[in-house]
């Protein structure tokens, strides 16, 4: 009896090494559900990231205007010449160009998605996440749910990649090949976000890092690559652009912070704190709402569409003043609605600078 006892005991044992063996290597291979890769592109996510290169695009277009104006006396002044060269180089590739920006955007945006996704399922930053996530308004994770983080890092590089070769496609069309040491300074800050020994998204400079890549390098970039020079009001579009992304990331980042202070992760949000946080969202916005409203007297003055730009700032207050309110309000389930309120912010401040620039034409 006590052999058979012990048998059946040594079956049991075997049976369960067994599980979780066939259960490990089930985990080894994990693709997850299409509906949680979709979740984590993160599709709110990407109407906000072409926006800025959208503003880029309609910032090249005084710039084309300027190259087109030149003093009615013959014989033309040879800058006048070449002015008229540049022009029609620029228009015969524009679309091009101005698509291939759009894509570098898109896939970026979808890079550091995933390549977020990866680094903080591989450090254990979302582990406390997962299993509250499906109840609240996070989005879920790969890693933490289960998904093979190899299959993860794959599409991140995928997505740069194909954000990559758009890339070089917009820089031999134009020949400007300085830009490349741009492409490669994106990439290395999608990486190290939350990549790497030290990720600087842990420091609390992501915002910073949104500012200047999701801003200026977005919208000064594209409109360098399609005019050949910047003005002010690519400066302007880009400077807005960069504070209303940062504006969508510090909502998000509220949003984390209890979970990011357990983890570690010291975000900019995590150090100032709700109060502070929330303050400086308020304070970000300050500059792009005072631009709308600027572009809307202006444009109502001077533009043939002034009653369009007029109708899009108004949408664009009424999104920010909703955001803001929606963020001081003490509902525990508020930032689903702030964060997707930020991103109409981004998206019709982009209408309006779009509209404005047409005035140009």
């Amino acid at each position: 009896m006590g052999v058979r006892a012990g048998s059946s005991e040594e079956v049991r044992e075997g049976n369960a090494m067994t599980g979780s063996s066939v259960s490990e290597s089930e985990n080894a291979n994990h693709w997850g559900t299409p509906s949680l890769w979709v979740q984590a592109f993160r599709p709110r996510t990407l109407p906000a990231s072409i926006a800025p290169v959208f503003v880029g695009i309609a910032s090249a277009i005084p710039v084309f205007r300027e190259l087109r104006t030149c003093v009615d006396i013959y014989p033309k002044p040879h800058q006048c010449v070449v002015n008229e060269q540049m022009y029609q180089q620029a228009m015969g590739r524009f679309w091009y160009v101005a698509v291939a920006c759009v894509v570098v955007a898109l896939f970026f945006q979808i890079a550091v998605n995933f390549a977020n996704d990866y680094s903080d399922g591989i450090r254990g930053s979302d582990s406390e996440r997962s299993g509250e996530e499906q109840a609240s308004d996070k989005p879920q994770r790969l890693v933490a749910s289960g998904v093979t983080p190899t299959y993860v890092v794959a599409a991140a590089a995928i997505s740069a990649l194909i954000a990559a070769i758009a890339g070089i496609v917009a820089i031999v069309l134009t020949g400007h090949y300085w830009f490349l040491l741009i492409g490669v300074a994106c990439l290395a800050a999608c990486w190290f976000y939350t990549g790497g020994k030290h990720p600087y998204g842990y420091i609390g400079l992501g915002e910073l890092s949104v500012f200047l890549f999701f801003g200026l390098a977005a919208t000064l970039g594209t409109q360098y690559l399609l005019a050949g020079a910047v003005d002010w009001t690519g400066i302007l579009g880009a400077i807005n652009t960069g504070l209303l992304s940062s504006v969508m990331l510090m909502v998000n980042n509220i949003r984390d912070i209890d979970d990011d202070l357990i983890s570690g992760k010291r975000t900019l949000a995590a150090r100032l704190g709700h109060t502070w946080a929330e303050r400086s969202v308020y304070l970000m916005l300050v500059i792009p709402v005072a631009t709308v409203i600027f572009l809307a007297i202006t444009s109502m003055l001077y533009s043939r569409l002034g009653w369009l730009v007029v109708i899009l700032a108004l949408l664009n207050v009424t999104c920010a003043t909703i955001a803001v309110r929606t963020l001081h309000s003490s509902n525990p389930h508020k930032f689903g609605k702030a964060l997707a309120f930020s991103g109409f912010i981004l998206l019709s401040y982009a209408a309006v600078h779009v509209v404005a620039m047409l005035e140009f034409l």
